[in-house]
């Protein structure tokens, strides 16, 4: 699976570089460590650990807007939208290290979802099948089962690819209503564009009948980039997820110079909406 070679593991360090020059990357300590592994739901299962992460962008100047509205006007199809960031605007990557606090040997997980602009992808929210016993919705990347040994540290790294792989998929599946599955499962990072697909229908049973293309074409400067990292931990014993999320600011005016210190009113303010989908079966 896709989702077996994006995510490095290893046991090297997580080390904190300081920010630089523009062109270097800005490190975004995760705001609070990822504590999973103790608390049970009504039902005895392991209650998962989250964590998200706003990467902060300094608001549109009346130049960049301008020049968006000139690229917009450009594109006669009504459905595609410019983004005021596109996925190769900024290269993104997640450092991250979990401790395993207990004398015994474990396994943990660790999927990564987030936003764009327009939509937040989190899979609990989407039902793409009425039969309970089918597979659950996938992540954009991750949930490759990790070994953490006892009283042991492992880290690993959500690679700048995997990161704008999960970028496109996030945008096939909201604005281009690609079935999840499809989206993850297909490598998209470097596609020049996708064709949107008629909304997913579900058949008397439940279960998705096939699309049929709408017409509209996304190009890959209407490809948002990701702009929330959404990480869900899923240990089998106490253990602690710590991250850190790389960015590069390719087109060199997006980052504010303080960061995740920065003034609100220095930042532009997005509000995506949560995506969702719920199959139902017709009695």
């Amino acid at each position: 699976m896709r989702s077996m070679t994006s995510m490095l593991v290893g046991q090297t360090a997580v080390v904190l570089l300081a920010v630089g020059c523009t062109n270097d990357p800005a490190y975004l300590p995760s705001p609070t460590s990822i504590d999973a592994g103790e608390m049970t739901d009504m039902d005895g299962n392991l209650v998962p650990g989250v964590g998200r992460l706003v990467i902060p962008v300094v608001r549109e100047t009346m130049e960049d807007a301008t020049d968006r509205m000139r690229r917009q006007a450009m594109i006669t199809d009504a459905a595609v939208v410019l983004p005021y960031i596109a996925v190769d605007d900024l290269q993104i990557s997640v450092e991250w290290t979990i401790r395993n606090l207990t004398a015994m040997p474990g396994n943990a997980t660790v999927q990564l979802n987030g936003a764009n602009q327009f939509f937040r992808y989190d899979p609990t929210m989407l039902q793409l099948s009425a039969d309970d016993e089918a597979p659950p919705p996938p992540g954009l990347d991750g949930d490759v089962p990790l070994d953490v040994p006892a009283n042991g540290t492992i880290s690993g790294l959500f690679t700048e690819d995997s990161v704008r792989e999960a970028a496109v998929d996030l945008d096939q599946i909201t604005r281009g209503n690609i079935n999840p599955f499809r989206a993850t499962l297909t490598i998209s990072k470097n596609v020049d564009q996708f064709a949107q697909l008629a909304p997913l229908m579900f058949d008397m049973d439940g279960e998705p009948l096939p699309q049929m293309p709408t017409g509209s074409v996304f190009p890959r400067q209407a490809i948002p980039a990701m702009l929330e990292i959404d990480l869900v931990f899923k240990p089998d014993r106490h253990m602690v997820l710590e991250y850190t999320v790389r960015v590069r600011d390719v087109r060199g005016d997006l980052l504010p110079d303080k960061l995740l210190a920065a003034d609100m009113a220095e930042l532009e303010p997005f509000m995506p909406a949560d995506f969702a989908i719920m199959a139902t079966a017709t009695p």
